[in-house]
């Protein structure tokens, strides 16, 4: 998989702060700054995996990356004072947030990564959702 990233910096913000919240939730990215636009490519998805567990918003985060499926991707936005913190918000803030495209590549199912990435949940417990669909056949 192979994560892109993206973030306009606004006059008002600090170009350092706005690398560290990118880099707070992709630990691995690698990050260039041109014309106030920071453009940033990672593929380590740990931390975001592990913050959306921690926080308890796999159903959210489910339909947010189900939502924004496009052929072998999906995009979505995150909340640049959230991610400075160290946290995940769906929500884009004033300054626009970070812009996040998750691509499968050739030899990946992008279903299969969502899956990973944000399983479905029964009572704030993860489920497998093979099993479940093999048991409502049944």
């Amino acid at each position: 998989m192979i994560i892109k990233l993206k973030s306009r910096i606004k006059p008002t913000e600090d170009e350092k702060k706005v690398i560290k919240a990118v880099k707070n939730i992709f630990k691995d990215a690698k990050v260039v700054v041109e014309d106030n636009q920071l453009i940033g490519e990672a593929e380590d998805i740990g931390r975001f995996k592990e913050l959306l567990r921690s926080q308890a918003i796999l159903d959210t985060a489910r339909m947010v990356l189900e939502k924004g499926i496009v052929g072998n991707s999906t995009k979505f936005n995150i909340n640049k004072q959230a991610a400075f913190a160290g946290l995940v918000n769906f929500d884009k803030d004033i300054h626009g947030g970070i812009f996040v495209k998750l691509i499968a590549e050739e030899d990946e199912d992008l279903m299969k990564l969502i899956k990973d990435i944000a399983p479905r949940t029964k009572n704030g417990r993860i489920i497998d959702e093979d099993e479940e669909e093999i048991n409502a056949k049944n």
